[in-house]
């Protein structure tokens, strides 16, 4: 649909900051454009309006510290090396719930996404047995950051009795886990200021 001029405010802020937009940067915000509307210059205007994005403006995270070098895990068959974190707290929802449990795949990059009502040890091993083990079959490494939560010894010792090796990433390489912090934080952004649901995000 060619729209003019006159309209192109009101289009791009429900497609970038509405409930449908996720505040996502130019070429994603671009693509939802596309789908239904065109007009001339769009690529500028969206350039204009991400640039001049509040909301997009505070999310932005300083990229002047020094990194050290990234590693490439090989990972030879899909659910063999699983990635956790947590997204959140989020508003409580009807059934207590305040955060997201994201476990995803190294090989297929495929995601699941679970509600949970703490950050407790206790509930991401309850979680991870009862949800995405027995879905999916146990892995031979699960990986995370080096929270509280995900080096507990409760949790250190449900891995060991399921024969699971657990990995954290190190002060040296804190971005080794990068792929499901990458979607954490975009599941982050669209969750914002919403409460999730029981089921989390499918």
């Amino acid at each position: 649909m060619f729209i003019p001029r006159s309209r192109v405010k009101d289009v791009l802020s429900e497609l970038h900051g509405g409930p449908s937009g996720g505040h996502f940067g130019v070429n994603k915000t671009l693509n939802k454009v596309r789908q239904r509307f065109y007009w001339l210059q769009a690529r500028t205007d969206i350039e204009k309006w991400c640039r001049q994005c509040d909301t997009c403006a505070a999310s932005r995270v300083p990229r002047t510290r020094n990194r050290g070098q990234m590693h490439q895990y090989n990972v030879g068959a899909p659910f063999e090396r699983i990635a956790i974190d947590i997204a959140g707290p989020f508003p409580r929802s009807d059934q207590g719930n305040r955060y997201l449990l994201i476990a995803m795949d190294y090989f297929t990059k495929w995601p699941e996404v679970y509600a949970i009502p703490n950050q407790e040890a206790s509930t991401i091993a309850e979680v991870l047995v009862a949800n995405f083990f027995c879905r999916f079959g146990i892995p031979r490494e699960l990986h995370s950051d080096q929270g509280r939560n995900f080096e507990s010894q409760l949790l250190q010792e449900v891995l060991q009795r399921l024969g699971v090796s657990k990995t954290h990433t190190t002060p040296f390489h804190p971005q080794s886990d990068g792929m499901v912090e990458r979607y954490a934080k975009t599941i982050g952004t669209l969750a914002e200021g919403r409460r999730i649901p029981p089921e989390g995000l499918g």
